[in-house]
């Protein structure tokens, strides 16, 4: 990242109350290296990217959140086909009066490119996100007032949460994230085989009840119907691409019981393979 784009502040943000909170989704984030004059904290309201800073790659989930002070550059990727909702919170320092913070104030300038945030605090965390976003939008007369206290709040909040994260807790929580990925990439590859929850969740080095919590979490849907709608998916291909007939599909794919298969697949199409070949072969 030697060469990159740098913001300045007075381009989107306003001359008298410069600061400005935006939601991004995976289709319209920042891939390009960039850096900018003013602080930027990022928030993983749901969903997975990846966040690429000082020659590091950081896979970036629900919960965790960034610091970038200025100057810093830095950029993001979506991670795969993966959905994600991040919350970008920009301001310039000059808006936080120092004195009333103390020295967690000094967190403003401080550099951070990965915390997870704790479930408990999460609450919290996107509380103020939502109260800064409102105030923000409908800027009723003493907004940057509350503004100002709920961004106060966040950079405590955070100080708080970075400083009961040691070194060994930002390694565990790295690779446990890599492992969960590579678990789901298992997923991806072996659909056909029979895939038990306490199986793969052995491979993330997690236990099937933790495991299953977080998949929830981390993919937005149990982990029957993941396995589910990846064999539909591949199902679709088969049947779209190939000859093969409905029967071998069904267990090329790994369902392995006809009946199991026409009934979860007329649950994410709305028709029966059968009927879904037909209609694809007569718009061909």
């Amino acid at each position: 990242m030697s060469t990159h784009q740098i913001y300045y502040y007075r381009d989107f943000m306003e001359k008298d109350f410069p600061f400005k909170v935006d939601f991004r989704i995976e289709t319209n984030l920042n891939q390009q290296a960039h850096a900018h004059e003013h602080v930027q904290i990022c928030y993983v309201m749901r969903g997975t990217c990846v966040h690429y800073t000082d020659n590091q790659t950081y896979m970036m989930t629900k919960g965790d959140m960034l610091a970038i002070p200025p100057y810093v550059p830095h950029y993001f990727e979506p991670y795969k086909e993966e959905k994600v909702e991040l919350v970008q919170i920009d301001f310039m320092p000059l808006i936080i009066d120092e004195t009333e913070t103390g020295s967690e104030s000094s967190l403003s300038n401080q550099y951070f490119p990965k915390i997870q945030i704790s479930s408990q605090t999460q609450d919290v965390v996107e509380g103020l996100i939502s109260s800064m976003r409102r105030e923000n939008e409908q800027k009723q007369s003493g907004y940057h007032y509350l503004i100002k206290a709920d961004l106060i709040r966040l950079l405590v909040t955070i100080f708080r949460e970075a400083t009961k994260e040691g070194p060994s807790t930002r390694l565990k929580d790295s690779t446990g994230r890599r492992l969960f990925h590579e678990a789901v990439s298992y997923i991806d590859v072996h659909y056909a085989e029979n895939l038990q929850l306490e199986d793969v969740a052995q491979r993330a080095a997690m236990s099937p009840t933790y495991f299953s919590y977080m998949f929830k979490v981390l993919k937005g849907l149990p982990f029957v119907q993941y396995v589910n709608d990846v064999r539909i998916r591949k199902a679709i291909d088969l049947l779209r691409m190939t000859e093969m007939s409905v029967l071998d599909i069904c267990f090329e794919t790994g369902f392995n019981n006809a009946s199991h298969f026409n009934r979860m697949f007329k649950k994410v199409t709305g028709m029966t393979p059968l009927k879904y070949r037909q209609q694809s072969e007569a718009h061909s």
